[in-house]
């Protein structure tokens, strides 16, 4: 950053007889004379638009240096007569309270203003021989800008909108100007500190070199740099399936994506929410252990970055959960002409519960009713009969098992 930065643009406003411009040259090559006071500045400055102005007899001379950093705006002032005496003296009063002697005089002034520099040329014995006054506008010291500025994203639903906020300043003076280079082959020209910016939607990550250039009223101009980072921008839209296989013996689902707009070279990684871990993949095969919805995230990455993701809830059954059929039967009651039969559930499942019992018994006899118990009477013929009974019970995956029994009824 730069330290007490300085700019003067001069502007004459003398009421002159004549006046007239010549090629810049350092002032002290214009006068034979010089000043018995230290030069500010120097022997190195360079002084340009060297003015020549005539008022009355007496030829006032003067130039101005660089007033941008890291130089100072320092004038330089040299006076001519004829008909002076050559030990005549050249009093300067520079109209900012400071005065000097000498043909060639300098001064720097501190605050911008409009100042009138009045030359008396005296005899030794100070009888006033020639009166000359020039006026000009001084912009004072330290008038370079320094330039800074900042990025913000504007919409995290859009990667690509940025907003710059420039914190440039300047000692003395103002900004008036605010020129902005995207790096993307475009620039921005604005006398506003705020600048919102839409940089190109790409393919690729891209870090734009943006320079800002802040110039201020004096002329003066700094530039600044940094380094925005704009993330790629996809159209990508669309989910997955979940598609289902086994799911009364040995449940597993194949996850595929459907999502398109994805660029070539993406990873696709699953969160299943069953605290397994991320699973990468495209298509992956998954088997869950317990039953549950699970919000199953999908997210896909290109060169380690997030560029979509998607997620949505998958009903599964898991493991273990096709029901088991089991039944005991035993004699209610015998007489010689018949045998009343019960039959009893000792159904169970691991993982589930279950929703539906089914007896089928004989003599076309259907029970539905999700009875845990059911009885049946049969009669006696000549000879032993024999029967089958039926159970099924179906669990709430909507698997289902058989049980079968078989009993035998004694002749009467």
């Amino acid at each position: 950053m730069k330290n007490n930065h300085f700019l003067i643009l001069l502007t004459l406003t003398v009421a002159i007889s004549a006046c007239k411009k010549e090629v810049d040259k350092p002032i002290e090559s214009l006068s034979n004379s010089t000043s018995t006071n230290p030069l500010i500045g120097g022997t190195s400055v360079v002084f340009k638009d060297t003015v020549f102005v005539k008022d009355g007899e007496v030829t006032i001379t003067f130039s101005k240096s660089n007033a941008c950093f890291p130089s100072n705006e320092i004038f330089s002032f040299t006076a001519t007569a004829p008909g002076i005496p050559t030990n005549a003296k050249f009093v300067w009063d520079f109209g900012d309270g400071k005065s000097l002697t000498g043909t060639t005089v300098r001064n720097m002034y501190i605050k911008p203003a409009t100042y009138t520099v009045i030359l008396q040329i005296k005899s030794e014995a100070d009888a006033l021989l020639q009166k000359a006054s020039i006026s000009f506008k001084a912009l004072g010291q330290q008038v370079s800008p320094t330039a800074v500025f900042s990025s913000a994203l504007s919409d995290i639903n859009y990667l690509n909108n940025m907003s710059f906020t420039s914190r440039s300043t300047v000692p003395t003076g103002t900004i008036v100007e605010h020129l902005w280079d995207w790096a993307d082959g475009t620039t921005s020209t604005t006398s506003n500190a705020f600048m919102p910016k839409n940089f190109p939607l790409v393919a690729e990550d891209k870090t734009y070199p943006v320079k800002l250039i802040v110039s201020a009223n004096s002329g003066c101009k700094d530039t600044a740099t940094v380094n925005v980072f704009v993330p790629a921008s996809y159209s990508i839209s669309g989910n997955f399936t979940a598609e289902q296989f086994d799911g009364c013996t040995n449940e597993y689902f194949i996850f595929t994506p459907t999502a398109t707009g994805v660029p070539a070279g993406a990873v696709y990684t699953w969160d299943f929410a069953d605290a397994t871990g991320l699973v990468t993949g495209n298509p992956v095969k998954k088997q869950f252990t317990y039953q549950n919805d699970y919000d199953v995230k999908m997210t896909i990455t290109l060169k380690g970055k997030i560029i979509y993701q998607t997620h949505k809830p998958v009903k599964v059954f898991g493991q273990n959960i096709k029901p088991k059929a089991l039944m005991l039967k035993n004699i209610v009651r015998s007489t010689p002409t018949a045998e009343k039969w019960a039959f009893y559930s000792q159904s169970n499942i691991p993982h589930g519960f279950l929703t539906g019992y089914r007896w089928e018994m004989p003599f076309n006899r259907v029970d539905d009713n999700f009875n845990t118990i059911v009885e049946q009477e049969y009669i006696k013929a000549a000879t032993p009969s024999n029967y089958t009974i039926r159970f099924i019970v179906t669990s709430n995956t909507g698997c289902k098992d058989t049980a079968l029994a078989t009993i035998t009824i004694p002749a009467k």
